[in-house]
């Protein structure tokens, strides 16, 4: 049984022209012969930055990642976003190919080291939307979600720590949460479509899904790989009972592999590498005997992307010779989908929030949706003034009519952002961002904020932020001015801070200002300059939305001759007092479900030792290296403790020459 919904291709008389790769072909169709089916091609890309030639730094705790691949011109990114190059690659409709680009987060790059981006976890995301969105919205590309269960562990238990692939879902489970939660709150992306890692799924991975995500692609049919603790370890995976049809299927609740009656779909797939060509004519044999076919076709942005296209391509021609009287489509996977069920052009849910606000601080939301979703209950994603992102959706209480309620664990006053998202059975997916808080800001030197008033300024590529910086060589007794207007969009108190590149001679006699209209809100001079690649911290302030806000930062050559004054990037962050927090340059240790967290209160931009130790007198251990956050507080889980007594400390480093 197969339960795609056929139609009829437009044909003038009996035959149509098609061009296809630069090949003539021509589809024949007879009086009485029976309707082809299609064949929906999902072509994408399960889209990751690597660090090193072939992957991923699975050595490093907490790994660097350049942007390179999303920024230089002429990198893959760049290519397949030029219209001319996807005119050659057409399917039987005259439509160019289309891409489902599955962006990789959690984890591994939740743990980076990465400053030059708002949220290291969306890092891919945010870059793509960033340098490609325009391209993307235009060639109606799909963004989504690709997952690898990354767990920095030691399963052989040799003392050598690595981003080893996790025995079980359920130990990334909280960062799976959490990257749900800043893929939404961040990037305003909510996936109706998914690619796990490695193909790697088990049962409570499955089953979490069939929550969240009506169609899965990540099928890899008859592959095995046993579970080994060679670290470092990947690619463990499982697909031995799956189908090996081009039909998609709902898994079995209780086996991910076989079809049975969960909600989800999933979707048998090949690495465009893997690809040939008995597995094109297979399912344009079975579309020919009228049985609709959905086949994934995926490699990495960074593999030879722009190569395996044309490998495909050109497999797809012959295909299409030996198949003449199949139409096949390019489509966005949720297109895909939608195509085969028979459902396309739905309108997506619409959703209606009612904010109630209770005596206690606390906020109760009445969410309603117009039609019924596929979810159990809405996806709702909490992230509070500190940045620490919740996944409250089991707190949703169901009601009546598509309606559920739910009370939010976190007072009205520490709230920054809380989304909500839906999709009904099609995949058409319905988002709201409730804002508490104004919106970070990152002004960049390109952004119209940004101004000179005094110096000889040029652009240099060597940047702490984006791709592009501001320099001026100082001569002596001469000065340099940068400015930027500060845009809030609500008064109150902000923090303040700024990155420049690394350079030779740098100018340390640093001084800025913080204007409010025509008065001086805050000022001080910056003795040691601006530490290159990190965040320096100016000032917290309060600002009023109602004034032209001014940052001034100043520069003098004054016994500096021939040194260089930098600007690039400056943040404003909106800050809230939390009485349950610790004092600034003080911390705070806590019990946790899985062990214990380390809270400090520190300028942003410090570099901090988070240390431990059994006794007083003992030695101290130091756990991990980390930075302040912009908010100001830093949080360290130890999620392993050792039994009996254990005593913590934060030691602050020199910050970078």
């Amino acid at each position: 049984m197969f339960h795609g919904q056929r139609r009829a291709v437009a044909f003038s008389g009996r035959a149509a022209a098609l061009l296809i790769l630069g090949t003539l072909l021509v589809l024949n169709t007879s009086p009485g012969q029976a309707q082809p089916g299609h064949v929906y091609l999902v072509v994408g890309s399960d889209t990751a930055i690597w660090n090193t030639p072939t992957t991923v730094d699975v050595y490093t705790r907490h790994p660097h990642y350049s942007q390179d691949s999303f920024t230089l011109t002429n990198a893959p990114s760049y290519q397949v976003m030029d219209a001319t190059w996807r005119s050659q690659y057409r399917d039987s409709y005259q439509q160019p190919i289309k891409f489902t680009w599955w962006m990789m987060g959690g984890n591994i790059y939740r743990d980076a080291d990465n400053l030059n981006v708002p949220t290291p976890n969306t890092m891919a995301l945010y870059l793509m939307r960033k340098y490609h969105g325009e391209a993307i919205r235009q060639f109606g590309d799909e963004l989504s979600l690709h997952y690898h269960t990354f767990f920095w562990s030691d399963y052989n238990q040799d003392g050598i720590f690595h981003w080893n692939q996790s025995r079980t879902f359920n130990e990334c489970r909280s960062d799976w949460d959490v990257t749900l939660a800043q893929y939404l709150l961040e990037e305003g992306v909510f996936p109706a479509s998914f690619r796990s890692g490695w193909h790697f799924m088990d049962t409570d991975w499955q089953g979490c899904l069939d929550e969240l995500i009506p169609y899965c692609f990540h099928d890899d049919f008859g592959a095995f790989r046993a579970w080994s603790t060679n670290e470092p370890i990947a690619g463990v995976e499982d697909w031995l009972r799956a189908p090996s049809t081009f039909i998609p299927f709902h898994p079995s609740t209780n086996d991910y592999e076989i079809p049975g009656d969960s909600p989800g779909w999933n979707v048998r797939s090949i690495k465009m590498q893997n690809l040939v060509q008995a597995d094109l004519n297979y399912a344009f044999g079975q579309a020919s005997n009228g049985v609709d076919q959905v086949v994934c076709l995926w490699s990495h942005l960074p593999e030879n992307f722009v190569a395996m296209i044309a490998k495909t391509g050109a497999l797809l021609e012959q295909a299409v010779a030996s198949h003449p009287n199949v139409p096949f489509r390019y489509c966005t996977a949720v297109e895909a989908m939608q195509r085969w069920q028979g459902v396309m052009g739905q309108a997506p849910p619409q959703l209606t929030i009612q904010e109630v606000d209770q005596e206690d601080q606390s906020v109760t939301l009445i969410i309603s949706a117009d039609k019924p979703i596929f979810q159990p209950k809405p996806f709702v994603a909490v992230r509070d003034a500190w940045r620490r992102y919740s996944n409250v959706t089991s707190l949703c209480v169901p009601g009546t009519n598509n309606t559920w309620t739910v009370r939010l664990p976190t007072a009205r006053t520490a709230l920054a952002k809380v989304g909500i998202a839906v999709t009904d059975g099609a995949g058409n997916s319905a988002t709201r961002i409730l804002r508490f808080l104004p919106d970070d800001l990152y002004l960049d030197n390109l952004d119209p904020q940004y101004s000179e008033r005094a110096g000889a300024w040029t652009s240099t590529t060597n940047a702490a932020w984006g791709t592009d910086a501001r320099v001026a060589l100082l001569t002596s007794n001469e000065t340099a001015q940068a400015r930027w207007v500060l845009p809030v969009s609500a008064s109150g108190a902000y923090s303040l801070a700024t990155q420049i590149p690394s350079l030779t001679n740098a100018c340390t006699n640093v001084s800025f200002r913080v204007l409010g209209g025509n008065s001086v809100l805050a000022s001080a001079s910056l003795g040691l300059g601006l530490h290159p690649d990190q965040w320096n911290f100016l000032c917290s302030v309060m600002l009023d939305a109602g004034e032209t806000n001014v940052l001034e930062i100043n520069f003098s050559g004054t016994n500096q001759p021939n040194s260089q004054a930098a600007a690039d990037v400056v943040s404003v962050i909106p800050l809230v007092a939390d009485p349950g927090l610790p004092p600034p340059d003080q911390m705070v240790i806590s019990a946790a479900r899985q062990g214990v967290v380390v809270q400090f209160r520190g300028n942003p931009g410090w570099n901090c030792e988070i240390q431990r130790t059994g006794t007083l007198g003992g030695a101290w251990a130091t756990l991990d290296t980390l930075p302040v956050p912009l908010t100001g507080l830093l949080e360290y889980e130890d999620a392993h403790p050792p039994d009996g007594t254990a005593f913590y400390r934060v030691t602050r480093l020199p910050p970078k020459p």
